[in-house]
């Protein structure tokens, strides 16, 4: 049978998109699978075999030792066709395909370029240098990868290689019950996912303070929202959770009243497909979301949310109030977003696209 790996140096080993989406729905099709990452652990979940890459300290070790031990493992497994996630892994592993005769296809999560408008500890000269090497790095995996699998048609867009494949971070409609299995926290806001400026993470949490409601919050925190939710306490109502694995995320958003995702208007975010959005949706509960035109476009017609201003917390908080006061307006939307994600927007619906091209590849090797 034929050998596939995913191979990460930088992502969380159970990452949603990498490990919970992509592996686990070619594993469930028939083909062996094997997990790269540091910290995966060993033996097999989901049907994926795991490897392990041992951690590095600091970014300048992974850089050098990561992809070492990443090319170790790769001559250790000896796979049909290597899929990366990290646009730091893309010269090695053209390198590992140009001496081996192997596919390799490039997961393009975000818009490398795009996105370093975000890293707020860059100076301005290190921003400009850095979308310079991003341009080179995902211009070789255009160039030389077998394919490129994007997270949304705007960053295919980006990319003229021919085998370009949009693979959405959408729900798996499987991992959500039915609506009617909700157990509602009257009252609760969730939110699961980055907790730093570009999320503007300060604002949601002024946001929920302001509008007197309580909340569930998960995820990575960057310095000044760890700091603030030190201030904030248990006794303000926000329950923070820390970091929570994939299996975890329905089970806390089946109890949350609304959902909350904002965002900066940086470029990379205005046309982006923020997955905790469509997991509200899977969930049954509204979302209250930041007014981007793509997002607004895509869908307002659905009636699933409240689209609002989230430079500053007093326009949000004044809707979250008006959403939490109304129980039937939102049983209504999450009805509306369960639909929508059941027609339109699951993981599933993707599935045959990421499958089709790996199996291609490896039969036209």
């Amino acid at each position: 049978m034929a050998k596939v790996v995913h191979l990460t140096t930088v992502h969380q080993p159970r990452d949603n998109r990498i490990f919970n989406k992509e592996c686990t729905a070619l594993a469930d099709a028939g083909l062996d699978v094997t997990l790269v990452a540091v910290n995966a652990g060993t033996g097999e979940e989901n049907g994926v075999h795991l490897h392990a890459l041992k951690p590095t300290a600091g970014r300048v070790q992974r850089l050098l030792l990561g992809q070492l031990r990443a090319w170790r493992a790769l001559a250790t497994i000896k796979p049909d066709l290597v899929h990366i996630h990290d646009p730091e892994l893309i010269p090695m592993t053209l390198l590992w395909k140009a001496l081996h005769r192997r596919p390799v296809i490039f997961d393009a999560h975000e818009d490398l370029v795009g996105q370093i408008d975000d890293k707020h500890y860059l100076p301005g000269p290190m921003k400009t240098a850095a979308r310079l090497f991003g341009g080179v790095i995902t211009g070789a995996a255009d160039r030389f990868a077998d394919a490129v699998v994007v997270a949304t048609p705007v960053i295919a867009h980006l990319y003229s290689n021919p085998r370009t494949v949009v693979v959405r971070n959408f729900p798996w409609l499987k991992d959500f019950p039915a609506v009617t299995e909700r157990h509602e926290v009257p009252g609760r806001v969730v939110y699961i996912g980055g907790l730093t400026k570009g999320r503007q993470s300060l604002i949601m949490l002024d946001t929920i303070l302001q509008a007197g409601a309580t909340a569930v919050i998960a995820g990575p925190p960057d310095n000044r929202t760890e700091t603030r939710l030190k201030e904030l306490g248990g006794d303000s109502g926000i329950d923070y959770r820390g970091v929570v694995t994939p299996d975890q995320i329905p089970g806390i958003l089946a109890t949350g009243a609304v959902g909350i995702v904002f965002l900066e208007p940086l470029p990379n975010y205005r046309e982006s497909l923020p997955t905790k959005l469509f997991e509200y949706m899977a969930a049954g509960i509204p979302f209250l979301a930041s007014d981007f035109p793509h997002w607004r476009n895509m869908l307002d017609g659905d009636n699933a949310g409240v689209f609002v201003d989230s430079s500053e917390p007093s326009a949000p908080a004044s809707a979250l109030r008006e959403l939490l006061a109304d129980p039937q307006l939102r049983q209504e939307m999450g009805r509306r977003g369960r639909k929508a994600i059941e027609e339109r927007y699951n993981f599933e619906a993707d599935v045959p696209h990421l499958l089709g091209l790996t199996k291609g590849l490896i039969a036209g090797r």
